[in-house]
């Protein structure tokens, strides 16, 4: 099969599935509208497809007259994700020549439409992927700008992230659930615990203020003194924000005398990210209202039972005392109350970290996302 992806960048979520494709015998072309600061390429390089000559205008007139601090930066960034539109002689040139089987479209956004309509007179299969959940609210697309551009784009919807079902959600129309794709990186024979006599903790996110780096930290603080514990926290610091996040997460640890139980790293490379994965015993995520992570599946592929918030739309991947905990968003109890669940029973960790690398391969592998794209692209 031949498969053309288009979305905004190439994210570290696609990788796994890149690599399924490619291991067995597919052929893909990643078309992205721009580079991010933190790109692994080992498996694929993305086509930087950029924007139109006309939108790059448009664009350069708008931050000149409206973007002068790093908070108009985001909305620049905003408006690139959502109205940005495609050089269209290179799109089409793309199609033309690489023929794809299957079109997958990221975000409902301009820039897809022309990748949609391209798709439907060639009589193409594709499909819209996001990360809305698939349990939603069923007046999310009620507003007449939204309905006008789902007409445009697929109908066909994927999404790994799985929602709540309750009350007020239902399963939207078209939708289906197509988990996330993580390969094993350790194995559990190989896994070593408990390193230097520690329980290490291990917490891998963008140093910014929704990941609630303070909030784990203070919860730590107050079991250190029951238990031998130790937190690596491993993030990107690039903008001037993140830095300055990073700076105060320093002041602080000092400040608390914690330099002893606490190291910060920043800016790794993939490798050594797994190789901090392989060192840890407990992997905790405590970002709030957190989209869609693909962090809490690459500890549990690393033999790692899994904290994180009940509000991150990858929270559907931790099993309740099975591969891990979730916490009550923003609750630091709540957070310290899971972590010591864990912390106070050395066997209870070695054997959820079993079950969470059996997770990762029953559940989450190549085989099984393939299955259900076959199965959206004959619907």
């Amino acid at each position: 099969m031949r498969v053309l992806y288009v979305a905004p960048r190439y994210h570290t979520n696609q990788i796994p599935v890149m690599k399924g494709w490619l291991e067995n015998g597919h052929k893909v072309l990643f078309l992205s509208q721009f580079a991010g600061t933190s790109e692994d390429y080992t498996i694929l390089r993305p086509v930087i497809l950029g924007y139109s000559a006309l939108f790059e205008i448009v664009m350069r007139i708008y931050v000149f007259l409206f973007c002068r601090n790093e908070k108009s930066a985001k909305k620049e960034y905003d408006l690139r994700i959502k109205a940005g539109f495609p050089p269209l002689g290179k799109a089409a040139s793309y199609i033309r020549r690489f023929k794809p089987d299957l079109v997958i479209v990221r975000e409902r956004s301009l820039y897809n439409v022309p990748f949609t309509l391209a798709c439907r007179r060639r009589g193409i299969p594709c499909i819209l992927y996001n990360q809305s959940p698939l349990w939603d609210k069923p007046d999310r697309d009620k507003d007449w700008k939204k309905r006008l551009l789902l007409r445009f784009l697929p109908r066909k919807r994927m999404t790994p992230v799985l929602g709540k079902p309750n009350g007020e959600c239902v399963i939207l129309p078209d939708a289906a659930f197509v988990p996330f794709v993580m390969e094993p990186y350790c194995l559990p024979e190989e896994k070593e615990h408990f390193l230097r006599g520690h329980i290490n903790v291990l917490c891998v996110a963008r140093y910014e203020k929704r990941k609630n780096l303070f909030l784990l930290i203070e919860a730590l603080h107050d079991l250190i003194f029951k238990y031998d514990l130790c937190l690596t926290i491993a993030g990107e610091a690039v903008d001037a924000n993140q830095k300055e996040y990073y700076e105060k997460l320093q002041k602080y640890i000092l400040k608390c005398e914690l330099q002893d139980n606490v190291l910060l790293r920043k800016n790794l490379t993939r490798k050594e990210v797994y190789q901090e994965y392989k060192r840890s015993d407990i992997f905790v995520l405590p970002s709030t209202r957190e989209r869609a992570s693909i962090t809490q599946l690459e500890a549990m592929s690393c033999c790692l039972p899994v904290i994180c918030s009940d509000t991150n739309g990858s929270a559907c991947y931790v099993e309740e005392g099975i591969t891990g905990y979730l916490f009550h968003d923003n609750d630091k109890e709540a957070l310290r109350e899971k972590m010591e669940k864990l912390v106070r029973d050395k066997g209870e960790i070695s054997l959820m970290s079993k079950a969470a690398w059996k997770a990762v391969m029953e559940k989450y592998q190549f085989a099984q996302y393939y299955d259900r794209i076959v199965e959206l692209m004959k619907e």
